[in-house]
């Protein structure tokens, strides 16, 4: 499911207005014809409750944009109002099915596949029971006319269904590619951004900690410049695989520029995400062994909230100490030092 913008909800909303009012036209404006189940009276309160139910709706939307349980909600209330114009439409081919594709294909097109299947499988259960409580609850039959149309409807529906399942597919293999560094597979600098800031958010809220892992290939350069860039590409990709195998598939992994790589890690305090770079170290000499190479990687660890709320502030912080671990030329490690407020004695 994705979330649709503010703009698009104000269109959804404005156009369930008009189609509640085109619907009180139609009871009432229907030339004497009366509703096939309810009594007129009846099927406008179903239609004034519709109308209060969707302004809540709407008055909610204007608070708070993105609410999944807000568009099921919304999306199930469409469908109920159209199954009650059905079973009371007074004319033998129903007009008012035709509404079924709207809510189907506004709900679909703006939330994602998964609750395009839903409003997909609602209006089919909808409109078997619309006709259910229609048909045998008055002894009427089915005409070909109605057979036809309810079959033509329900192929535009699926092959709509199709089709927007091809598109999403498409758009979801585009927007991963962009995320990704050509080079190494990994997340680029972009996505890093991205997707570093709900993660913080997150660790904010739930009082957990999430570690910056800053890594930066020592003698990489030397490497470029007596081995050739192809022999420096090849370590940055074989390297980022070193990475990804050594994390837990739910941490993230990103390459920030050149061969400075980013992992954040969730749930992991800077003691777990030692050992893990300690591990990544000596992945990283077996490897230097093996292909007869002269490098190797330094750390500097940072945690948010507590080293700041910001991505590019923990960041400054870490590339602090990852400097420092450089020049001190300690174990290659270095986290980033706790302020201790100054005494007032």
């Amino acid at each position: 499911m994705r979330a649709s913008s503010w703009q698009e909800q104000k269109v959804q909303f404005r156009t369930r207005y008009l189609f509640w009012v085109l619907a009180m036209a139609f009871f009432n404006l229907s030339n004497g014809l009366a509703p096939a189940w309810l009594t007129l009276a009846r099927m406008n309160w179903a239609l004034m409750v519709y109308a209060v139910c969707v302004t809540a709706l709407f008055i909610h939307a204007s608070k708070i944009h993105c609410c999944p349980a807000r568009y099921r909600l919304a999306m199930w209330l469409d469908l109920a109002i159209v199954a009650i114009a059905v079973v009371n439409d007074p004319y033998p081919l129903p007009p008012s099915e035709l509404v079924f594709i709207v809510v189907v294909l506004g709900n679909g097109m703006r939330y994602g596949m998964r609750i395009f299947a839903e409003a997909l499988a609602g209006s089919f259960a909808a409109i078997i029971l619309a006709f259910i409580l229609r048909f045998t609850g008055h002894g009427q039959e089915l005409s070909p006319g109605l057979i036809f149309l309810n079959l033509f409807g329900g192929i535009i529906l699926v092959y709509s269904y199709i089709l927007m399942g091809r598109i999403e597919k498409n758009r979801h293999q585009l927007e991963q590619q962009s995320r990704l560094d050509s080079l190494t597979g990994v997340m680029n600098r972009r996505a890093l951004f991205e997707l570093a800031t709900p993660m913080i958010q997150q660790a904010e809220r739930s009082k957990s900690p999430l570690t910056v892992m800053f890594a930066d290939l020592d003698k990489f350069k030397a490497i470029n410049d007596s081995c050739g860039h192809s022999v420096g590409d090849l370590v940055l990709r074989d390297f980022a695989d070193i990475l990804q195998h050594a994390v837990r598939g739910y941490d993230l992994v990103a390459r920030l520029g050149g061969d400075e790589f980013v992992l954040l890690l969730p749930d992991a305090n800077m003691d777990q995400a030692e050992q893990t770079a300690r591990r990544i170290q000596q992945a990283v000499r077996d490897y230097a062994t093996q292909k007869k190479l002269d490098f190797s990687v330094s750390f500097g660890l940072g945690e948010a909230p507590r080293h700041g709320c910001e991505l590019a502030t923990i960041l400054h912080q870490v590339d602090l100490a990852l400097y420092q671990s450089k020049t001190d030329r300690h174990n290659g490690i270095e986290r980033v030092p706790d302020v201790t407020p100054p005494s007032s004695s």
